[in-house]
């Protein structure tokens, strides 16, 4: 199905707000991109807005669900995955800022759930250990879905576990860390995270709310169906549904579009003109400060409270991506020129399209940061690759390596699905290809004991798992 064709609509598929129409982010220029990038990757339907110079632009291209007429305009609704989690920190900002919570208290301060922690280390977990992936939480605690799953109960589960570490000594990409702030956040405010998050954020933003906790999306808007993208010389594409649990809500539960994105970006760049009313410009900096502790291997150059840093020659380019079932958005702002750059797609090789997109900008004058890992000039290992096999855990998300039948290479698996090739060099690192989904490679590296030489960690986007038991 590459290279199928659907409409871009000119009228209600894009929007221009005193664009000057000399420069490269004209809307025929991206409107034609990006239609030409979602047929590339078999893409039903994308989102693009760029905000340069106090310049919009806004084009949409395709379709909500393959198989369909519907058209996706520049203010339908994708999932937006982990680029929640900006809302859900910006929302903890604004509550530091009001003085109702200090980034440096334990939340166990906050939180009576905390009392029933089975480690001693959770009563040292900080908001900020939380927000910058630090705090050592596993990445994806699960509640039984036969029960009801708020917020207060997820936390009142998540303490029960162990962290993986001390908390402040790491980075650890954790849901479960974003999860609990949320519950901190409807401790405070006296009401669902939801109902904080629309008061107090969106609709001053001026961006109508679509929530996909629950069930089927909680909102007027239209919401794009997921799409998996399955490799092959004739790539398939398949519908997905987007189902967010209520505990999960504060880490991945908005939907939204290229144009609330921006808008958030906005908000954090000064521009929004109640910015200051809304977050005071020294929490938006302590937002965007990046933190020491917060190496995020294969994620991005570096990480604050909530917002991912991602290098360049001209300073760090602020953001998060995120990944859904089914989809992508991804989320870029330059503090030092206040420009920003949204995309969203509704399927799973929309990681592909933000990387050629990305080189596309670049060409064009707009140096978009975004975090490649540089591929290690090491050799490649084909050897002793039982010293890597195993088991390896982080909380309930259990990650098997094996090797292939030729033992020369390794595979990881998840109970999810998930099958990914292993190419190890000789430093420890590794890229990975899922080969059950098109998407972008990721990166990772095994972690040996100093003292033995031992592999007892896996870091692999972002998230460390642990060995527990070798193959």
């Amino acid at each position: 199905m590459k290279g199928y064709g659907y409409p871009h609509l000119r009228g209600a598929g894009s929007r221009t707000d005193d664009i000057h129409q000399g420069g490269d982010v004209e809307a025929p220029f991206t409107a034609d991109r990006l239609r030409g990038l979602t047929h590339d990757h078999s893409v039903p339907g994308a989102q693009l807005t760029i905000r340069r110079a106090g310049k919009r632009v806004s084009v949409a291209t395709g379709v909500t669900r393959v198989g369909t007429a519907r058209p996706v305009t520049v203010d339908t609704a994708f999932a937006l995955g982990s680029v929640t989690k900006a809302f859900t920190a910006t929302v903890v900002a604004q509550l530091v800022a009001q003085g109702e919570l200090e980034w440096d208290d334990p939340v166990c301060e906050y939180l009576a759930e905390f009392d029933g922690a089975v480690d001693g280390r959770m009563s040292a977990v900080t908001l900020r250990h939380l927000l910058s992936h630090t705090a050592g939480l596993v990445a994806d605690h699960e509640l039984d879905s036969s029960r009801e799953s708020s917020l207060a109960r997820y936390t009142a589960s998540a303490v029960l576990t162990s962290p993986l570490h001390e908390p402040g000594r790491y980075f650890s990409y954790s849901n479960t860390g974003y999860n609990i702030a949320g519950h901190v956040i409807e401790t405070v405010g006296d009401m669902k995270w939801q109902a904080v998050v629309e008061n107090s954020l969106l609709r001053p933003l001026g961006i109508d709310p679509v929530f996909l906790s629950g069930g089927p999306a909680e909102g007027l808007r239209t919401v794009a169906d997921g799409h998996t993208v399955r490799p092959g010389r004739e790539r398939s594409v398949h519908p997905v549904g987007v189902y967010v649990p209520d505990g999960w809500a504060p880490a991945s539960g908005l939907a939204g579009s290229a144009d609330d994105l921006v808008a958030l970006a906005a908000l954090h760049l000064g521009d929004h003109p109640d910015a200051d009313a809304l977050l005071p410009a020294a929490d938006r900096a302590e937002m965007a400060a990046r933190d020491p502790r917060a190496n995020a291997f294969g994620m991005a150059d570096g990480w604050g409270l909530g917002l991912a840093h991602h290098a360049s020659p001209d300073g760090p380019w602020l953001g998060h991506d995120g990944t859904a079932d089914g989809g992508t958005a991804h989320l870029r702002f330059h503090p030092r020129t206040g420009t920003a750059v949204a995309l969203t797609t509704n399927a799973t090789t929309g990681t592909l399209l933000w990387a050629d997109l990305v080189d596309i900008l670049r060409e064009h004058g707009i140096p978009v940061g975004d975090h490649r890992p540089t591929t290690s000039t090491a050799s490649a290992v084909q050897t002793g690759l039982n010293r890597f096999t195993g088991d390896y855990r982080n909380g309930d998300t259990r990650f098997i390596v094996r090797t292939h039948q030729d033992g020369t290479t390794l595979h990881l698996t998840d109970a999810t699905g998930l099958t990914a090739g292993l190419a190890l060099r000789g430093d420890l690192t590794f890229d990975a290809r899922r080969t059950d989904a098109e998407t972008a490679p990721f990166s990772g590296r095994f972690v040996t004991e100093t003292a033995t030489g031992d592999v007892v960690l896996m870091q692999l986007g972002g998230r460390s798992a642990r060995r527990t038991s070798a193959a």
